[in-house]
């Protein structure tokens, strides 16, 4: 880098919410057939990278990232490096500013490996091609690539063969977090046992997205994992029914738990239907749908 490039970057790493989770079974990688309708929205972490001496320096700040071992964005960075790609002696400063929970299938590690790929592509000015990029994303989560692009999505395979939807119009989406976390291996072992070939209803949910009828999308949504987690995890289940019985269109979980979202076409009644789910012992958040995924937001 020469006197004249800036001196660093911030990358807006934004969470997203399931519209409709499919399981149709166990492949032969030892993955699980997927097929689900997602959607980005304005819950972002943010990563702030700057020059360093050579390697990656990293930090964290808000919300904890549990678990020992190197986290996701210190994964991407080893893939870059093992990838050969990274100029000799490259060094970052990474500052990860975490506003995701975690574990609450709001795919905030997985959104922020990939900000971290798209954003050392950009400091080092790396030009890796759009399916380089995917194919490492894809190493370090299933639903990673999305992310690369966000918006209104239905992704496949075990999650990494992603194709973009009519985008569906802005919303406001209400946000109810319990503190608890929910493993993804524990809730894909409970469904593993009831597994069955029920097919996917993918295909009408992105029809009802493209009709702009938030009640007909209502009616589609669907999450699987409801059936396993609610059942072991009735405070999940209790804030579903908050959110339904405080008139919510439609009301489910995201990913394999542990937040529920409820969706709204304006933001009086988000915040109506915020105020009164408030009594529940969870974090409650107003927010909006977005259409995009990673952002470079600013160089400085």
């Amino acid at each position: 880098m020469d006197a004249t490039t800036p001196r660093g970057l911030r990358v807006r790493c934004p969470a997203k919410i399931n519209l409709g989770l499919w399981v149709l079974g166990r492949r032969s990688d030892g993955y699980h057939e997927i097929d689900t309708v997602m959607q980005t929205i304005a819950l972002e972490d943010e990563l702030v990278l700057e020059p360093g001496p050579p390697g990656l320096s990293f930090s964290s700040r808000g919300r904890r990232i549990p678990g020992a071992g190197p986290n996701l964005v210190e994964r991407a960075w080893s893939l870059l490096e093992e990838s050969g790609r990274l100029p000799r002696d490259a060094g970052l400063v990474a500052t990860l500013t975490k506003r995701i929970p975690v574990g609450a299938g709001l795919g905030g590690g997985s959104s922020d490996a990939t900000g971290m790929l798209a954003g050392v592509a950009r400091f080092f000015d790396l030009a890796i091609p759009t399916g380089e990029l995917e194919d490492l994303a894809a190493s370090l989560g299933s639903d990673a690539p999305y992310f690369l692009r966000g918006g209104t999505a239905r992704a496949r395979g075990r999650g990494d063969r992603v194709g973009h939807l009519c985008p569906m119009r802005p919303r406001w989406v209400v946000l109810v977090t319990p503190p608890l976390e929910v493993s993804t291996t524990w809730a894909y072992g409970l469904l593993r046992n009831g597994l069955t070939d029920r097919g996917s209803g993918a295909s009408i949910l992105a029809s009802a997205i493209e009709s702009d009828a938030l009640e007909g999308v209502a009616r589609v949504m669907r999450n699987v994992f409801e059936d396993v987690v609610l059942p072991r995890m009735p405070e999940i289940a209790a804030l579903k029914r908050a959110l339904e019985s405080s008139g919510a269109k439609a009301a489910q979980m995201t990913g394999s738990g542990s937040t529920v979202f409820a969706l709204a076409s304006t933001r009086e009644e988000a915040l109506d239907l915020a105020a009164r789910a408030s009594s529940c012992d969870a974090e409650i958040r107003v927010v909006r749908t977005l259409e995009r995924g990673v952002m470079i937001a600013t160089r400085f």
